[in-house]
């Protein structure tokens, strides 16, 4: 038998609080039971009346459709039973749209079919990445794999589904879990309730944590999870505080190239913005005092140079990326959702940062004063101070690419590609991190680039030095601008440590070292 099975909140403890009563009023009528059974339960269905497909009458003005008669009917189950004190919905047809989503117990399918799935023998896994590009993607292999196989960043991916084999016949022949668990079984109804309680404990165990432990890491709240509206209102204390390092602005989707400018509004309330960043965002809420610094009451729409939509209106709090601690745990923003973070795993992230080398002191990079209003001005002045080469806006064409790449903003005489950014957000840290993976990968895989950028150095060091002469092996440094104290690793937003760990490792595959360095910046 395939069954869709829902485990229910440990708050819903009686079967009356179900199947709300527009269900009821909508045609679900609850049926007698006429044998006892080893468990309380309640059983509801909704037996739609037939009626024509929407697409008949569209048909029927160039074709006979009357004759044919025909007719869709949909049938909705809904069998509740209460095991060990924990009710449990088991759902055929449309029945699962009778339960409310607030009810569900979220990722019970997921952890019962992880911890009970042979780790080798995975065929479909469901994934999003948390990110300020969202990629949701299915992924189906015809024959049974590790996670491994299925090219996944277990760091940047969260896991929505999982189907597999189990590692026993005697528990199911198939398992599929996301909120629900989708089982292939040998059941009679009479013996529901100790395959219930056998799932009950299955989705207690911790056997998961072995090969699948990540899945911790990134965990979406629900829509109707208690702790959203704490968070929304540290968010927008932090907007009211005009923070600047637990809060960004990032892009849904990568802007178009026709982008000119950003409408910001709230009523009548209205400004236009060349770029939208949290600057831009609070300096709408400071020009408009009496508006509240709530991104789900403020809208933004992008526009091309004519003034005609190009990026649809949306909420701002879309747009929003933020960083919450709340008892001792982690939250994080992005793309409109909530997510909670391991505690362990947020420790692990930032030691793996404190251990890259930090070439601060080395470098000894010249303070970002408040006068340099643009980083061009910050890389000509370090440029002029260190006797740098400064690549900063002077690109290099890379056939087969679209358009050109920036190869670094500064090249030191010991062949440090030096990528420089003020933290102002984790877009910008984004396309810093991106720029000296990219440049690396061109430089070890593109001859008509490395050679390019050998000609540059020669010609601007002449003949001190020698670009293949250098006996240390090139270097991407992440110079980064900030006004907060303490480590990089303490003080960069959370996703862009995780994001900086990526990126580093294609600069080592590249064949580069890396290195990280703090630039002193004065406060705006």
């Amino acid at each position: 038998m395939k069954l869709t099975v829902y485990l229910l909140r440990d708050s819903i403890t009686e079967f009356g609080q179900v199947v709300p009563e527009h269900h009821q009023a909508n045609g679900y009528v609850r049926l007698p039971l006429e044998e006892e059974l080893p468990f309380p339960c309640e059983a509801w269905v909704q037996a739609n009346r037939p009626k024509p497909p929407s697409w008949v009458p569209w048909l029927a003005s160039a074709f006979d459709m009357e004759a044919l008669d025909l007719k869709n009917q949909s049938n909705s189950f809904v069998l509740l039973l209460k095991v060990d004190g924990r009710i449990f919905a088991v759902t055929f047809g449309y029945g699962s749209n009778a339960i409310p989503r607030p009810s569900i117990e979220p990722d019970f399918g997921l952890k019962v079919t992880l911890n009970e799935v042979d780790p080798q023998a995975l065929n479909m896994l469901d994934t999003r990445t948390v990110d300020r590009v969202s990629r949701q993607r299915r992924t189906h292999l015809n024959v049974g794999r590790s996670v491994n196989e299925f090219d996944i960043s277990t760091d940047m991916d969260w896991i929505r589904m999982v189907s597999g084999r189990p590692l026993s016949s005697g528990f199911a022949r198939k398992l599929a879990g996301s909120d629900s668990l989708k089982i292939s079984m040998d059941c009679a109804i009479k013996d529901l309730g100790k395959h219930c309680r056998a799932l009950l404990k299955t989705y207690k165990s911790k056997t998961y944590k072995k090969h699948f432990g990540f899945i911790d890491h990134l965990r979406p709240l629900k829509a109707q999870d208690p702790l959203l509206p704490v968070l929304e209102l540290k968010l927008v204390e932090l907007l009211e505080a005009r923070d600047h390092e637990l809060v960004a602005i990032a892009y849904p989707e990568i802007p178009d190239e026709r982008l000119s400018s950003w409408r910001l509004w709230k009523g009548r309330k209205k400004a236009l913005y060349e770029d939208l960043d949290i600057e831009r965002v609070y300096d709408f809420l400071d020009r408009h005092p009496e508006v509240p610094a709530d991104p789900n009451k403020l809208q933004v729409l992008g526009l091309d140079e004519d003034g005609n939509e190009l990026v649809s209106q949306d909420r701002l709090h879309r747009y929003v990326v933020a960083q919450v601690e709340h008892e001792d745990a982690t939250y994080v923003l992005s793309l409109g959702h909530w997510f909670r973070v391991d505690k362990d795993y947020v420790a692990n992230i930032r030691k793996k940062v404190r251990q890259l080398p930090d070439v601060t002191g080395i470098l000894d990079l010249p303070r970002w004063q408040k006068s340099m209003r643009k980083e061009e001005e910050y890389n000509e002045h370090t440029g002029s101070m260190k006797e740098w080469l400064v690549l900063d806006r002077k690109m290099i064409h890379v056939e087969g690419r679209d358009g050109k790449v920036e190869a670094c903003d500064l090249l030191s005489r010991e062949r440090d590609f030096i990528h420089v950014k003020d933290m102002k957000d984790s877009a910008t840290l984004s396309h810093l991190f991106g720029q000296g993976s990219v440049s690396a990968t061109l430089f070890r895989s593109v001859p008509a680039y490395a050679e390019e950028l050998k000609a540059r150095y020669q010609a601007f060091y002449g003949g001190k030095v020698a670009f293949d002469a250098v006996k240390s092996p090139p270097r991407v440094v992440y110079a980064i601008a900030t006004t907060k104290e303490g480590e990089l690793a303490d003080t960069l937003f959370f996703f862009s440590l995780v994001n900086l760990l990526q990126h580093i490792a294609q600069v080592r595959v590249a064949g580069f070292d890396v290195a990280l360095c703090k630039i002193e910046r004065d406060a705006a």
